[in-house]
């Protein structure tokens, strides 16, 4: 059902923060008191005719007043509260931020900086069709449970990069460069990444080049590096997350984004800020329903399942998620890919 999802942000008509219509209606509130102030019984001791006058029209301009702050109160709950319950989330969390708390684990495990070098090799090449829906994107986004493995797609010009979530939670640095020390290299700054540096090689020998567009599909810590090299790369014309930590650098993100997010899904939450309200970028939140409880972190957090909320997102009408999901999947055309999968290592 599409009342299950929470979406806000991707409207260019919202032009004001929460905070600025709290400040317009604190003014209206401080005006209608101001006025009532003015008819006190003393007051008509003091130009009697003209306090007269004032208590004549003073119910109309209160009934206008209220009239207004009802409104606003109206507009701000119909359009915000999304914004408002996803960062409400991240309230108690305290002033550490993310990239800082990761730097520190690289710093404890003696994995900071770049570290091994790693390879990108193309394994296979194939061609089907584009892609029409954020649903499409989710399902090309597993990978078909492979590992070590990103899909590259070229459209002319245009190349979609196709990157996974981690894969390996060992704290030692493995030959998967999807792997935990990854997620805290990816956390801690852009272009630091095994899994970012290799992608970054994919693209290139798929023949990406300066004059190129790319566009960005990624789950979980696919989503953290793909945000990590839109941040850096002006070639990127268009990202796609699923499950992905991006709240960290969503501020600097510049081309449409689609984030998608399950609000029983932990990982979203650990770049420890919520995403922010703006045109170019619409967050999709849905509870994940889940039969068994104890599995509740797997399954709210699987690509499967995020595949179901995307195709509960393609349906939905509301007008940034619209208008942002029409910018980035016009990027496909309609010719077929020409694709490549790569195997990615760190050597």
């Amino acid at each position: 059902m599409l009342e299950e999802l929470i979406t806000y942000g991707g409207d260019p008509r919202i032009i004001a923060t929460r905070a600025e219509i709290e400040r317009v209606q604190s003014g209206l509130a401080a005006a209608g008191n101001l006025l009532g102030s003015e008819v006190e019984v003393t007051d008509f001791l003091l130009l009697p005719l003209k306090r007269i006058g004032l208590a004549m029209e003073l119910p109309l301009m209160q009934e206008r007043i209220r009239h207004l702050l009802s409104a606003l109160q109206a507009s701000a709950n119909e359009y915000f509260d999304g914004e408002a319950l996803v960062a409400k989330e991240f309230s108690d969390l305290g002033l550490f931020s993310a990239p800082a708390i990761a730097a520190g684990f690289l710093g404890l495990t003696g994995q900071s900086g770049r570290g091994a070098p790693v390879e990108a090799r193309q394994i296979d090449a194939f061609m089907r069709a584009s892609p029409k829906t954020l649903a499409d994107l989710a399902k090309r986004t597993s990978g078909n449970g492979q590992f070590g493995q990103v899909t590259i797609e070229r459209y002319g010009q245009t190349y979609v990069a196709y990157i996974p979530g981690t894969q390996n939670w060992s704290p030692i640095a493995s030959q998967n460069p999807l792997d935990f020390t990854s997620n805290l290299q990816a956390m801690s700054a852009p272009g630091l990444a095994a899994s970012e540096i290799a992608v970054q090689q994919a693209l290139a020998k798929s023949g990406a080049g300066k004059s190129s567009k790319i566009v960005l599909i990624g789950h979980s810590q696919g989503g953290l590096i793909a945000a990590n090299i839109a941040v850096q790369d002006k070639r990127v014309a268009a990202l796609v997350t699923f499950g992905a930590p991006i709240g960290q650098v969503a501020s600097q993100l510049k081309v449409p984004v689609v984030a998608i997010e399950h609000s029983n899904d932990i990982v979203p939450k650990l770049g420890l800020k919520a995403n922010p309200l703006a045109e170019n970028m619409v967050t999709v939140v849905r509870e994940m329903p889940i039969e068994h409880e104890p599995k509740t972190i797997v399954e709210a957090h699987d690509i499967s399942n995020y595949t179901k909320t995307a195709e509960i997102a393609d349906k939905s009408q509301e007008f940034g998620l619209k208008r942002v999901r029409t910018q980035v999947l016009e990027l496909f055309g309609q010719q077929p890919a020409e694709v490549s999968v790569y195997k990615i290592n760190r050597n």
